[in-house]
């Protein structure tokens, strides 16, 4: 993996994106044929063109689309995600769950493809290996790992979570816990997302992000930004990236955020979670009508979101965290 630091200027850190994977070899990674079936999946291909992409699958196509867009932007380096299966508590796999899954390895592959690429893995902690795949994943060069509460069915209180999260905490990786309400994907349970039961992990002293930093969408039952805002007033150890946050349904979400003290925008992390596209229409007045970004969603989603007051080194801030930084 490239070292960030050989950068003669501070790099811009995209530290929430994401490949997907149709299925062509699912031991690389899948949507299940309900995701594929579901409108949300088909608006996104067509909304962003995939299916004119270069390429003979449509998972070859997704490859080339997201290393074209990071080959051009303006971001120096994007942290692609990997997502881990559901699992039983008895730690075996539950494909029949598994509606979205990306391998680690094939996040890891593309990280030797991209120098612009940081490999972001996914492990379920209820898994049986967890702890040698944390390990493993960290020998190849992993920093980051995401835990997607939601889809993964990952309760971040359980305690027979600890031991990896103190083994995380040993290595310095970086755990990144999805919150707040999630759309695109079948989910285990939503009150998983709550950030107020990040106490646990944070309890370990490790670096924790809190993704979307809680934000949810204007017509879910709850809000969980509140408990996001506490959790950052207690635990200097807790982060947010706002991945999701330019798009139309959380419109009102960054300028929430950049309201907030000092000390909650010092921790705030870029992330647009790509492919899902920013919305233009709320930003014309900070961005314009035909900003030159737009060709670029990566550049779009940035250029949306350095417009909001989010704290200096909102772009670069991520480095330190995985280790890269100066």
């Amino acid at each position: 993996m490239t070292n960030p630091t050989a950068q003669t200027r501070t790099p811009l850190v995209d530290a929430h994106t994401h490949i997907f994977l149709w299925g062509e070899n699912p031991r690389e990674g899948y949507l299940s044929e309900r995701t594929r079936r579901s409108w949300l999946t088909r608006l996104i291909i067509r909304l962003t063109g995939i299916d004119r992409e270069q390429g003979e699958t449509l998972s070859e196509k997704m490859r080339h689309r997201l290393l074209r867009h990071l080959e051009a932007s303006r971001i120096d380096y994007a942290v692609v995600l990997a997502q881990d299966a559901v699992y039983r508590h008895d730690g075996s796999r539950d494909d029949a769950s598994t509606h979205f899954y990306v391998s680690n390895d094939y996040v890891l592959d593309l990280a030797k493809r991209s120098a612009k690429v940081l490999p972001g893995c996914s492990i379920n902690p209820w898994r049986k290996d967890a702890l040698s795949e944390l390990e493993r994943c960290h020998a190849a060069g992993a920093r980051l790992i995401k835990l997607h509460t939601a889809i993964q069915g990952v309760d971040p209180e359980r305690k027979e979570f600890d031991p990896f999260y103190a083994r995380a905490r040993e290595l310095d990786m970086v755990l990144m816990f999805h919150t707040g309400y999630e759309h695109s994907c079948t989910v285990v349970s939503q009150r998983y997302t709550d950030p107020g039961q990040l106490a646990r992990p944070l309890g370990h002293g490790g670096v924790i992000i809190a993704a979307h930093c809680g934000t949810c969408a204007l017509f879910d039952p709850e809000d969980y930004y509140p408990a996001f805002v506490r959790m950052m007033q207690r635990h200097d150890n807790l982060y947010g990236d706002t991945a999701i946050m330019a798009s139309l349904i959380r419109w009102g979400s960054l300028k929430r955020l950049s309201l907030e003290d000092a000390d909650i925008r010092s921790r705030i992390l870029h992330g647009s979670d790509y492919p899902f596209p920013p919305a233009r229409l709320p930003y014309l007045l900070r961005t314009g009508l035909f900003p030159p970004e737009r060709r670029n969603p990566l550049d779009m989603d940035l250029r949306i979101k350095q417009s909001f007051e989010l704290g200096e080194g909102y772009g670069d801030r991520v480095l330190e965290l995985l280790g890269l930084g100066t």
